[in-house]
């Protein structure tokens, strides 16, 4: 949200890519896919290529890497002084992932143009190729807010490293087509990311260092808390809700006394709270589904935050047997 309302206050559009453990440079960059599956182009060479990379899901940075059997960003972070000599012949001991992650995005571009310009020319009914640009790649160009959502769940965290010159303010790449951008004086690359969360890996360093502002976000103040969940779920009890929003946060400073990291709290977890108690007008039960289940998978953590954050402020509604 806060990287939408920094695009609505600047009047700019809003992109933005959410990244996961198997994310790539090339899903940042983009790919170059076929248009058809028919045709041969007369190259033996080319289309045993062409074969091989269409068994493998079609031409894409990562896939033509593999084809040429390029080192991986392992093989970079374990050792960029031999992968970058590996890669160019040169001595270079001060080498960093990020230098071996430029030659190889070079060459991979290189192979990439070189077999769309051979399929092209092969005049006959090859297979020709079309770039499709991402959306991080149209905001860096056109100028918009792009935001990069959750890049410490990569799990190499070397691939934002290979972006390094573009979130640099007048930074530029090769695509994929040969065509070299710049980056628009009006683009804004917003990172956000979870810290603590089950499978968040640390940012690399580089890519903190071209962040002009880095904040960290906490839960806002109660006050704010209590208007924020009533605007969000129409719900009228104000004080239901400043008592519900008292056990979120007594249940947030437990779980971090208690280093209690397996789940998570906090807003989404209120309003989810507070829908609940709308619906079933139990406020003990629908806890149990929202915020207890979701703060913690251990069973014990969980009866202990049930005795000792929630009960005490909404304790169960005992049932009456009728006689």
């Amino acid at each position: 949200m806060g990287a939408k309302a920094i695009a609505a206050g600047l009047h700019l559009p809003y992109m933005k890519y959410t990244c996961s453990a198997g994310t790539e440079i090339y899903d940042f960059v983009g790919m170059i896919f076929p248009d058809s599956d028919s045709g041969s182009t007369g190259d033996a060479t080319l289309d045993k290529e062409l074969a091989m990379l269409k068994g493998m899901g079609g031409i894409s940075y990562e896939n033509v890497a593999k084809l040429m059997e390029l080192p991986d960003l392992d093989d970079m972070d374990f050792d960029p002084a031999g992968v970058y000599q590996q890669l160019t012949g040169k001595e270079n001991d001060n080498a960093s992932t990020q230098d071996c992650m430029a030659v190889v995005l070079d060459m991979v571009t290189k192979k990439v143009q070189a077999l769309s310009k051979r399929t092209e020319g092969s005049g006959n009914s090859g297979q020709t190729y079309s770039y499709v640009e991402t959306d991080f790649i149209k905001a860096l160009k056109n100028g918009y807010v792009i935001e990069i959502q959750e890049p410490t769940t990569i799990v190499q965290p070397g691939v934002l490293v290979g972006l390094n010159s573009l979130l640099e303010q007048s930074g530029g790449i090769t695509l994929p087509t040969g065509e070299v951008i710049e980056r628009h004086p009006d683009a804004v690359v917003v990172v956000t990311t979870n810290v603590s969360y089950e499978g968040c890996r640390g940012m690399n360093q580089s890519v903190i260092d071209r962040m002009s502002l880095v904040k960290d976000v906490e839960l806002p103040e109660p006050e704010v808390m209590v208007q924020r969940a009533m605007s969000v779920t129409g719900a009228t009890d104000e004080f239901m809700v400043s008592q519900m929003v008292q056990v979120v946060n007594d249940l947030a400073d437990y779980c971090r006394k208690n280093s209690i990291t397996d789940g998570s709290y906090g807003m989404r977890s209120l309003i989810d709270w507070v829908i609940s108690t709308e619906i079933t007008g139990n406020s003990y039960e629908s806890a149990l589904y929202t915020i207890i289940s979701k703060a913690t998978s251990d069973e014990i953590d969980r009866e202990a935050l049930i005795t000792t954050v929630l009960e005490p402020i909404f304790p169960p509604k005992r049932m009456r047997a009728a006689v």
